[in-house]
């Protein structure tokens, strides 16, 4: 199941409408959301057209007669309902055909300065407290989260952040994992002229993090627009049940281990016989421990090989301009990195090998 977001930064053009339709097939979208389309509503169905009949749109022109969002899905394999739709969002019920995949989402676009985005920031926080369901928000916030957000340009301030940073705390939000280009959108300036800031985000509350664990959001080159496409990627298992739990000896050496151990341990349970609340409190350390590894060590085979290729690169580099000590810095922590997970990775193979 694969939704993706994407700032489009005008769709008149009929060659940004091709780039769309190869972007969409090549990455097997099956709900899209384009943003900032600046397409009048009495060209959006031509336009739609071409992108392909297999395709079903909502858009909020009745907010936004510059056609700020469309929401497309395939409606052969998905079912879109709306809830809600404003200047700043669009919200509706995802589900698959087969039922496989069921969640809320929420297109957004924020507008360009802090004073304008905070409708934005209210609508969401106001839409959570109806939501009891897993959540996605993706799209163009306009708003940078960290200080490290943005390169060149105006240094970021506290007042750019607080607001979004208080809207994911009080709607009870967090940031999918993700990967791809770190900064997505640039003002495409030359040489330091050239400024670029993460300013489109997939972020989702508790339940979505919890049910769909794999999912991981793609930062994807720009293209022919200013903006990155976000796709998020969700592996729909067709076969039968979950993978069954392991505990791996590394995860004791963790940091965090004891305080997760810690945190399950200590939930409540009010009812029920004394074995059931044991089997409560083991069911929610197994929860928590899944969650660390995880965060923190999932896919750990594909780990090794990235930092293998980015100390190989690293080290090429280096070779060029052995002096140089930031290159010598990044080599050192790359390699601590590599030589951490590979000690994880031998003492996995050790504990499977006695097993």
């Amino acid at each position: 199941m694969n939704i993706s977001t994407w700032n489009v930064r005008g769709l008149n053009d009929p060659i940004k409408v091709v780039e769309i339709k190869k972007f969409l097939a090549s990455n097997n979208i099956s709900v899209v959301a384009l943003l900032e389309t600046k397409v009048q509503e009495k060209n959006s169905s031509k336009i739609q057209k071409k992108i392909g009949v297999g395709w079903q749109w909502i858009m909020n022109y009745e907010h936004s007669p510059r056609g700020r969002i469309w929401i497309g899905w395939k409606h052969a394999l998905v079912s879109v309902q709306l809830i809600q739709k404003t200047e700043f969002c669009v919200h509706c019920h995802v589900a698959t055909k087969n039922g496989l995949f069921d969640t809320i989402f929420s297109a957004v676009y924020g507008l360009h300065s802090v004073d304008t985005r905070r409708p934005m920031w209210r609508e969401i926080i106001t839409f959570s407290s109806t939501v009891n369901c897993p959540w996605l928000v993706m799209g163009d916030f306009n708003a940078v989260l960290l200080a490290a957000d943005r390169v060149n340009g105006n240094a970021v301030t506290e007042g750019e952040t607080k607001d979004f940073d208080s809207c994911m705390d009080t709607a009870g939000l967090a940031e999918l994992k993700s990967c791809g280009i770190y900064y997505s959108w640039s003002n495409k300036g030359q040489g330091n002229l050239r400024i670029c800031s993460r300013i489109d985000r997939a972020i989702a509350n508790a339940l979505w993090h919890s049910k769909f664990v794999d999912a991981v959001v793609d930062y994807l080159p720009p293209g022919i627009s200013d903006h990155s496409p976000l796709v998020m990627s969700y592996n729909i298992q067709l076969g039968g049940g979950s993978r069954p739990f392991k505990f791996f000896n590394y995860m004791a050496d963790h940091v965090l281990f004891l305080d997760v151990v810690k945190k399950g341990w200590d939930v409540s349970c009010p009812r029920g016989g004394s074995m059931f609340k044991v089997w409560t409190k083991l069911k929610a350390v197994k929860q928590g421990l899944k969650e660390l590894h995880h965060k923190d060590f999932a896919k750990l085979d594909e780990r090794i090989e990235g930092l293998r290729a980015d100390l190989g690169q690293i080290q090429i580099q280096l070779a060029s301009c052995p002096t140089d000590s930031n290159v010598q810095q990044s080599e050192r922590e790359c390699s601590e990195t590599l030589k951490k997970f590979l000690y994880i990775q031998e003492s996995a193979y050790r504990q499977k090998a006695r097993i």
